[in-house]
């Protein structure tokens, strides 16, 4: 579908489902029921309209890491049912325990099995084609809203909920494909979209099982909305165009008041993120016998958080212990932490004044003191100390992963007060820590794609009401990677959200994001067309592509004239080097607005692949420094207007260089670079004829040339991909 086909929105009518849905989560208020239903209205509306035939389209779902994003697809889902959706499919994760997550999830804001007379839901999990009693369920759901004399609450909506596994999604495949729907609307949500659904073999001409399976699964389905939700969108947003997967909308989550993320908690100067001592991270994973200074440290603030929270009355708290992958290393990590707690609840039953007892007690008391940095509702040492052992004996020490089991172990999280998960890929992406209060992350950056590291931010979430207990403790490079990863966030946010709200097709975005050059935006296996990086800082950046159409060529002298016509009456002759020949006299207009930049830039056309990067990316740059201090001005340079000259360019019509260097002599022309200024954006107006082998094809041609200041550098990537 091209952006000159976009599908036209159509206003799906909340009912009593979506009102049911955000009506009994009782953690959020009306303004936020509010909200949650409009972005379910704008979510849902975007795609196929039910009654309107065959048809497809994809959304992407922006939200943040823990910030309900099953809360909106549920409602989507309810507001699906209100509108005339028999079938909803829920393809929830590539493991058992997040999709038994999702599915009891669902079923209890669904409120799945409450109500009286005839179900308004239908669930099954993972489906199997060779039992028949699943074909039978399907035909009867689809007979029966396809009969006009029952009414739309004596039709139940069928929602089948699978796992992201090649077995389990071709045998709902083959199910479906048994039945004629060709004119039944279908909602499909793909929870964690960035994750095994892409095609990793999209590099070798090929199909991954797993997307080729989510193909199969669509093409069943000649009516349907297809919503890929996600925290980490990079991967789906860099799969070529053309793709099947490929998103032609998109929508940001806006999270709730009580929501605390990256821009919190790696703030500068935060009190929240402790660095984890180098010599606390053995290399290799080679572990010591005893546990480190900081594990304990950790600890004692989990104990000491989970005693105050006991005291409040505000609920159960969790601490998640997130080392390497390897699961010996989660069993030492279980064991350290196992006896701590053992070692510290029977120095606590000893009597009064026992040394073992004053040592633990001390050590707790540390604790104390650095939470009432953020905690302002502490009560006495004392009073928590007497809360302790209850602490310590009430909290469970779990090893959350597959080792002696073919399956990751599921928790019951009313079974005990405190929790302390240690794992490793188990809590890696989609699963949720229950009121998860301290982490400690003795791992570095791995591989460097930018959305792994993102998916380990476990700790974020609605923690607005405990925040002050909370603790995240990384490993130095970790932190600085978590601290650039949310500058980068934000500025994708912000692109997407822009384009959210000027209704734009998503395939026609140009791809570009800032990102620290140490970290990848995702996996490679996953994008067809390249992706550039380049650092916008320190240096120059001028145009290659000099021979354009004669179209764009008019197009961009309008667009310099412009410009220099707004500052007019700013342009002096500039005197830093006194020449009588014109070819070496500038003029300069200082102080101009940095938005006059971006005006002007925005305008200008691009033909060179080259320059189509280099500008997209200055142009961010240049977006997100005027966002960050909007008094930023630049320094704009006539390049000799009152000489004609030419340059020669290449026989694919660009230009290696144009600028003309300094003389030899002393006290010669210093060279086209000297102009420019140290703390600001400085811009370069060129205009030449051009000759190509001996014969001129174009005259005063426009080229530009910029020089950005260290100070405003970024690192970006630009990705245009065929088709764009």
């Amino acid at each position: 579908m091209t952006s000159s086909q976009r599908r036209a929105r159509w206003l799906p009518t909340p009912g009593e489902e979506a009102n049911g849905v955000v009506q009994r989560n009782g953690g959020i208020d009306d303004v936020a029921r509010a909200r949650l239903l409009q972005s379910a209205k704008e979510i849902l509306g975007e795609g196929v309209e039910p009654g309107t035939g065959a048809g497809a389209s994809t959304g992407l779902i922006v939200g943040h890491v823990q910030s309900g994003k099953t809360l909106s697809f549920t409602t989507v889902i309810g507001l699906a049912r209100d509108n005339g959706f028999p079938l909803v499919i829920v393809v929830a994760g590539n493991k058992d325990n997040l999709l038994t997550q999702s599915h009891q999830r669902l079923a209890k804001d669904l409120d799945v099995e409450g109500g009286v007379g005839l179900p308004a839901w239908i669930m099954e999990k993972n489906p199997r084609a060779q039992d028949s009693q699943y074909e039978q369920l399907i035909r009867r759901t689809i007979a029966n809203w396809r009969d006009q004399s029952l009414d739309a609450d004596e039709k139940p909506t069928l929602i089948l909920t699978v796992l992201k596994q090649n077995q389990r999604l071709q045998s709902l495949t083959n199910l479906l494909n048994k039945i004629n729907l060709q004119d039944i609307p279908a909602l499909v949500i793909d929870d964690e979209a960035d994750q095994a659904s892409l095609n990793t073999k999209v590099n070798q001409g090929q199909e991954s099982t797993t997307y080729t399976r989510l193909r199969e699964l669509r093409d069943a389905l000649p009516c349907h909305t297809f919503l890929q939700y996600t925290a980490t969108p990079q991967a789906p947003l860099l799969i070529n165009i053309a793709d099947t997967l490929s998103p032609d909308f998109v929508h940001v989550l806006v999270p709730g008041d009580g929501y605390v993320g990256g821009e919190e908690f790696f703030r500068r100067g935060s009190a929240y993120v402790k660095t984890i001592p180098a010599g606390d991270i053995p290399p290799n994973n080679a572990l010591p016998i005893d546990p480190p200074n900081s594990l304990l440290e950790a600890l004692r603030l989990f104990f000491v958080g989970l005693a105050i929270s006991t005291i409040n009355g505000t609920g159960r708290r969790s601490m998640l212990i997130h080392p390497a992958r390897e699961r010996l290393v989660h069993q030492e990590n279980a064991q350290w932490a196992t006896a701590a707690k053992e070692e510290w609840e029977s120095a606590l039953k000893a009597p009064i004044g026992d040394p073992d007892r004053n040592e633990v007690l001390s050590d707790f008391r540390s604790a104390y003191v650095e939470l009432a940095k953020t905690e302002h509702a502490m009560p006495s040492f004392d009073v928590v100390a007497e809360k302790l052992p209850r602490a310590l004996r009430n909290t469970t020490v779990i090893e959350f992963n597959t080792r002696g089991s073919p399956k990751t172990p599921e928790i019951n999280w009313r079974h005990a007060e405190g929790w302390i998960l240690v794992g490793g890929q188990a809590v890696d992406r989609g699963f949720t820590v229950d009121s998860l209060s301290v982490t400690y992350m003795p791992r570095g950056t791995g591989v460097g794609n930018a959305d792994t590291l993102q998916q380990r931010a476990r700790f974020f979430g609605y923690k607005r009401r405990y925040l002050g207990l909370c603790r995240i403790y990384l490993e130095q490079g970790l932190r600085t990677a978590f601290e650039d990863y949310v500058e980068h966030e934000q500025i994708m946010r912000g692109e997407l959200q822009r384009l959210q709200l000027a209704g734009e097709d998503l395939r026609t975005w140009r791809r570009r994001f800032i990102l620290d050059p140490t970290l990848r935006p995702c996996r490679q296996s996953v994008i067809s067309d390249p992706v550039t990086r380049i650092r916008a800082g320190g240096g120059w950046t001028q145009q290659r592509g000099a021979l354009m159409t004669e179209v764009a060529r008019q197009a961009n002298t309008g667009t310099l004239q412009r410009l220099v016509s707004t500052l007019h009456n700013q342009f002096v002759p500039d005197t830093t080097y006194l020449s009588n020949e014109a070819a070496q006299k500038h003029e300069i207009a200082s102080g101009v607005p940095m938005q006059h930049i971006l005006d002007m830039l925005t305008d200008y056309q691009l033909e060179e692949p080259r320059d189509t990067a280099a500008f997209t990316g200055l142009l961010v740059t240049l977006v997100e420094a005027l966002r960050q201090d909007a008094n930023l001005t630049a320094a704009v340079y006539r390049m000799r207007p009152t000489a004609r000259l030419y340059r020669s360019i290449n026989d694919d019509g660009t230009i290696d260089n144009f600028l003309q260097g300094r003389t030899d002599r002393t006290g010669g022309y210093p060279g086209d670079t000297f102009y420019q200024q140290p703390n600001q954006l400085s811009v370069q107006l060129h205009a030449y004829d051009l000759r190509q082998n001996g014969s001129t094809v174009a005259v005063s041609a426009p080229l530009l040339v910029f020089h950005v200041p260290s100070a405003l550098a970024r690192s970006w990537l630009i990705q245009v991909q065929n088709g764009q």
